[in-house]
């Protein structure tokens, strides 16, 4: 993981080979990523704090299955500025032209493409200087509802937003040691709060598929469950017949629930969160074959070619870097 620090660290900047490495940098989100496309891992965040809002600019090039947690006292939505292909937020239809809501009691769960640049605010509202923006803030999250998913707006108040951010983020990137700044920290918080119930201003527009989305909300639970099964344990199921009987559905039903909340086969799902578990179980395992059996690959000569077309490496390689790790220069 290569480290990149801007004067006094108010920046930092992270690039990752693996989803385990990036999803660990998002912290405070309680992340778990499983790498669903093929190829390897390259990904990045960078982040920074100002006040009460913390920025993280993530980027992506393979397709993610993430779920993760934000601390119920704070507000986090994502503002895409990349986002090409089949993606799901929530059970939701995720474009670009909608924000991202990633806070709620119940959590999330997103199926992130390869193309994928997102601009993510975490906010505590009880933390906002300004009492006026604080209440604004507060009337955001009330509008909004308090449960992930998808915010269709108009696209013409979107792009301000995004112009916004922009220069906010060009600006603390150009000076950062503006945000040791209280007045400036402060008035950071405001364009961020303001400039977000500019973009709400009409919310809700347009008219809501509510049937549609009802049917890929029960086919993104039955997903989930897969995915709690297979990730359960390494006794997890290795064939879609296996599958049919432990969720007692039959093989359209799952085969048709796959291809439309994730884009790819029940079998090629599991096959990845398999691999998912092995590359995460390497880091500590006394050797490859151990791991790999563990999770059912027993073809040991196929299993090599599936990992190095998932991630782009042996597993053997993916091994030895963890028993010898790069030293790594404090300024990248």
């Amino acid at each position: 993981m290569e480290a990149r620090h801007w004067p006094d660290e108010a920046i930092q900047f992270r690039s990752c080979r693996s989803v385990d490495e990036q999803a660990a940098l998002l912290d405070t989100w309680n992340q778990s990523y499983c790498q669903l496309s093929r190829g390897p891992f390259d990904g990045s965040v960078t982040s920074f704090m100002a006040g009460a809002v913390k920025v993280l600019v993530e980027k992506l090039n393979r397709t993610v299955h993430q779920r993760g947690h934000v601390d119920t006292r704070k507000f986090a939505v994502g503002i895409p500025f990349h986002l090409e292909g089949h993606s799901l937020l929530s059970g939701q239809a995720s474009h670009l032209e909608a924000l991202h809501v990633f806070s709620g009691k119940d959590g999330f769960e997103f199926l992130s493409p390869d193309q994928h640049v997102f601009v993510n605010l975490e906010i505590e509202p009880a933390a906002v200087a300004d009492a006026t923006a604080r209440a604004q803030l507060e009337s955001i999250i009330a509008r909004i509802g308090a449960k992930s998913g998808v915010v269709n707006i108009d696209p013409t108040r979107l792009e301000p937003f995004r112009e916004v951010l922009r220069v906010l983020l060009d600006s603390v990137a150009g000076a950062p040691r503006v945000l040791a700044n209280r007045d400036s920290v402060a008035s950071f918080e405001k364009s961020i709060v303001y400039g977000l119930g500019e973009a709400l201003d009409d919310f809700p527009h347009g008219a809501q598929h509510e049937r549609g989305e009802a049917r890929i909300a029960r086919n993104w639970q039955l997903v989930r469950s897969v995915r709690d099964i297979v990730e359960g344990s390494p006794d997890c199921p290795l064939s879609v017949a296996e599958l049919c009987v432990r969720m007692h559905a039959s093989r359209r039903t799952l085969q048709y629930a796959f291809e439309e909340t994730t884009g790819i086969s029940p079998l090629a799902y599991m096959r990845a969160v398999r691999l998912a578990g092995v590359r995460k179980d390497l880091v500590h395992a006394a050797s490859v074959t151990e791991v790999a059996t563990r999770w059912g690959f027993w073809h040991f000569g196929n299993f090599a070619c599936e990992y190095r077309e998932q991630f782009g490496e042996l597993p053997s390689e993916t091994w030895r870097r963890h028993r010898n790790p790069p030293a790594m220069p404090y300024w990248a």
